[in-house]
Formats: C-alpha cells, structure tokens, sequence
C-alpha cells in the first residue's frame, strides 16, 4: 500500500494485494500512519482514489469529510473499435449539426466560457469558490499539453471533451460539456468519439471517471464501448 499526501492537500491512497478491497484490514494496517508527526499534522482538503481505499484512508486517520462525491472508473482498450475510429485523428469535420475540430492555443479565449461553464457545474461544490484566473490557466495548460476537441457553431464552440492526463499507456478524459442550449442533439458524442479516435490511433487505452448520478454521460459511455472498473470517490473536507 502507499498513500501519497501533497502539499496541495489532495490525498491519494492506493492498496495492493490483501489490502486491495479495503475494509477493516486495510484501515487497521493504515493506522500505523499515525506514527508519523507528518501524517498527524496533515489536513486534507481531498481524499481521492478507489472508493474502498479512501474509505480505508479516512478510517484508519479518523478523517471526517464534508462531502462526498461517487464515480464510476470507466475504461475503454486500446484495440476498441468504434465507428469515429474510420475518421482521421485530428482532421477537420462537419456534422452537418457543427463543425468538430481539434482545438489549440489560438482558442483560448473562444473556449473559457464552455471550461467556465464546465467548472461551475461539473467540480464546484458548495465548498468552493470559482476562480477565474485558475480556470483560465488550466485551459491554457491543456490546449498546450493535451489533446483538445471542440464542436463549434458559427465559429462558437459549444462542447468540448480533453484529456486531463497522458499516462505511460492510457489517455485520462476529462472535461466533457456540452452547452445547456445545446443538447440533446448528439454533439457530445460527436466531440468523444474525435478524441477517442485520436487516442485509439496512437494504440493507446482511454479511461475516463463520470459521477454516478449522471445518467447521460454514462449511458453515452456506455453505448461507445467504455466498461465499468470500479467506484471512485472524492471526498472533500471544510
């Protein structure tokens, strides 16, 4: 087992072996953390991981968290095949609905509103205070660092879906929004299945974490071929 405990505040626990369906066990071996002035003094803004790790963590810490968010861990491998996969990656298309393309830094300013937008509904909770600047700094980041597509009308984009992480194997997507005005008309699924066919083109697997109380977004998962993994859970402290 090992937990990562940053200085941001996000705690991530991973638990291998015996310990890796969590339980009494896990949190009894885990109290041993308590030893450490470190770990003692550590306040948590997050506890992030495999719901039964973090259950385990905030057990065996006697962290209480204020509020509690449920995930399902989806994946998609690499030898999937899917009918975006008969598409170019990275090329230019239109719908006929909107014209989909990979975005870059030149859409920036285009694309704040849609990761504001993203932001205020899909990871603020009561908890949280919007900040501007940061979200336009992770917008930045990612239209540099990972792969970005947006459906756009008259020139607006009005959905995006991203990566959020580039692993050894697996591409992490994130960010998945689609204008309130605007769904309902497939356009989701038009900017997922551009992504996913970049992703599956370099061979590598995508896997993505959509909460449990979206049924949408999994049912659209779901029918792209994307499977269940496990629960996930992120836990947030006052």
């Amino acid at each position: 087992m090992a937990v990562l405990l940053p200085a941001g505040g996000s705690a991530f626990p991973v638990l291998g072996g015996r310990f890796e369906a969590g339980g009494s066990d896990a949190a009894e071996a885990l109290r041993g953390l308590g030893r450490s002035r470190a770990v003692r003094a550590y306040r948590p803004s997050a506890c992030v991981g495999a719901s039964d790790h973090v259950a385990a963590l905030e057990a065996a810490l006697g962290w209480r968290p204020a509020l509690e968010v449920e995930y399902d861990a989806m994946r998609l491998p690499p030898d999937a095949r899917l009918a975006a996969g008969r598409r170019p990656p990275d090329a230019r298309f239109s719908s006929g609905l909107a014209e989909v393309r990979r975005a870059g830094p030149e859409d920036l300013d285009a694309l704040y509103p849609i990761a504001a937008a993203y932001e205020k509904a899909e990871v603020m909770t009561e908890l949280h205070a919007f900040d501007p600047g940061a979200c336009r700094a992770a917008q930045a980041r990612s239209l540099s660092s990972q792969i970005v597509y947006i459906a756009t009308v008259g020139g607006r984009p009005v959905a995006r879906a991203q990566t959020n992480a580039r692993g050894i194997a697996t591409d992490q997507i994130g960010g998945v929004f689609v204008e309130p005005a605007q769904r309902g008309l497939g356009l989701g699924r038009l900017v997922m299945e551009a992504l996913v066919a970049s992703i599956l083109s370099e061979g590598r697997a995508a896997s993505l974490f959509v909460k449990k109380a979206n049924a949408v977004a999994r049912s659209l998962y779901l029918a792209m071929g994307f499977a269940y993994v496990r629960d996930y859970r992120v836990s947030y402290f006052a």
